[in-house]
């Protein structure tokens, strides 16, 4: 991850520290929520999101009780933000 993000990212375990209601909701911003899941993830699938997300208030204490419903990686620099691994806008970061 280092080689396409560079030398300055800071690594997080979300399982040995999780997220914040309020860092997942900087996360999302204003953005349409449903990019930022992992749709491979038992409880996306048991709960039946790909048909309907519950609200967001729901989703958030979810991801925060399961970390791994949220995709990963992370990464941002400043406003940049880049969610789920994507080999070439994770490059753009190294720039």
């Amino acid at each position: 991850m280092r080689e396409l993000a560079g030398d300055n990212l800071i690594e997080r375990d979300y399982a040995k520290k999780p997220l914040t209601a309020e860092e997942i909701e900087d996360i999302f911003g204003n953005d349409p929520i449903p990019q930022f899941l992992n749709t491979r993830h038992a409880v996306y699938k048991e709960r039946g999101f790909a048909e309907k997300l519950p609200s967001k208030k729901e989703l958030i204490e979810l991801i925060i009780s399961e970390p791994n419903l949220i995709r990963r990686p992370i990464v941002r620099k400043g406003s940049e933000l880049v969610i789920g691994f994507d080999r070439e806008e994770l490059k753009k970061f190294t720039k």
